[in-house]
């Protein structure tokens, strides 16, 4: 066979080729002409002119005619491959293009940390809402350690965690740096301090997050390297206790910076750099289940958010 193999890929550039691309492939299943113009419902004689113009077409007998039937000749078994891949191909095409005209049916299922509701998510679902006003939104509010697991479980599409753990399974589609800081009322004692050091910061009242969240693993990480022990006054699985603990003047809540970005901007907070490599190396992440083949409606929300979140880079 002396012609170049990409020759044989099927061009459809028309709905009578793409015709003659089923009827080629339905000929290649049955081995018979006559058995596959009973599954289409057509006659025999069209199937057998639309094979005859595909072999004038790539220059190449795709068939070996048989007293029994047909057999795909060497050509034909490299064609038949393009042409599987072309059908496969259309019919996905024409399933998201479906997916997308009924996207009002569509639902985005987000599994997010407490501390990225109120200070991103919120805004940005209903910024995406004004463009597509009918999807549906299911939100579950989970720990970072939680929202991967929603994600291994199909239970959520897109995960927004803070200092996610590694997950082989997972992507990480976006990471936003966001340190750790002392946040506390711009009253506070300690207010006038403009670095804290760890030591000082365990021996004040302080409000940490329990053990699953991403916030409370970098603070044990850095006290452990620096071999200091913490007591804390309030240890809760609440955002939004921590917020009232530092904005009620009772001490220093541990929290990385979006979680309070609402407060900060409005004075009512102030955060604080703490000495510690482990604390200054937190981030946003946005992460999906890898490999998976979203629905349309959350693969078009993910994109939407990509670019938000890249401006707050």
């Amino acid at each position: 066979m002396d012609r170049d193999l990409q020759s044989l890929m099927p061009r459809a550039r028309d709905a009578q080729h793409l015709t003659a691309l089923r009827y080629f492939h339905e000929v290649a299943k049955t081995g018979s002409i006559r058995e596959a113009g009973d599954k289409l419902n057509v006659a025999s004689s069209a199937i057998s002119r639309q094979i005859s113009k595909l072999e004038a077409e790539v220059g190449e007998v795709l068939f070996e005619r048989l007293p029994r039937g047909m057999k795909l000749t060497a050509a034909g078994e490299i064609y038949s491959e393009y042409v599987v891949d072309s059908l496969l191909a259309l019919r996905r095409l024409g399933s998201e293009i479906q997916q997308l005209r009924d996207m009002k049916l569509g639902t985005v299922k987000i599994a997010a940390i407490e501390g990225m509701i109120g200070s991103f998510l919120s805004p940005l679902v209903s910024s995406f809402r004004r463009e597509y006003p009918d999807i549906n939104f299911q939100l579950l509010v989970a720990s970072a350690a939680d929202v991967t697991t929603q994600l291994l479980a199909g239970t959520a599409d897109i995960g927004l965690a803070f200092n996610a753990p590694a997950q082989e399974k997972i992507e990480y589609r976006l990471r936003i740096k966001d340190p750790v800081m002392a946040i506390m009322a711009p009253d506070f004692e300690s207010s006038n301090i403009e670095k804290f050091d760890l030591r000082s910061v365990a021996q004040s009242p302080i409000a940490i997050p329990v053990a699953t969240f991403g916030i409370r693993n970098l603070l044990d990480q850095a006290c452990r390297e620096a071999k200091i022990p913490i007591n804390p006054t309030l240890e809760t699985n609440s955002i939004e206790a921590l917020r009232a603990f530092a904005k009620n003047g009772d001490g220093i809540s541990i929290l990385h910076t979006y979680a309070v970005k609402k407060e900060l901007e409005a004075g009512e907070l102030i955060a604080r750099p703490i000495t510690s490599n482990a604390l200054t190396g937190g981030t946003i992440d946005l992460c999906i289940l890898s490999q998976r083949l979203l629905p349309v409606a959350a693969k078009e929300f993910l994109m939407f958010a990509e670019d938000r979140l890249t401006h707050v880079k």
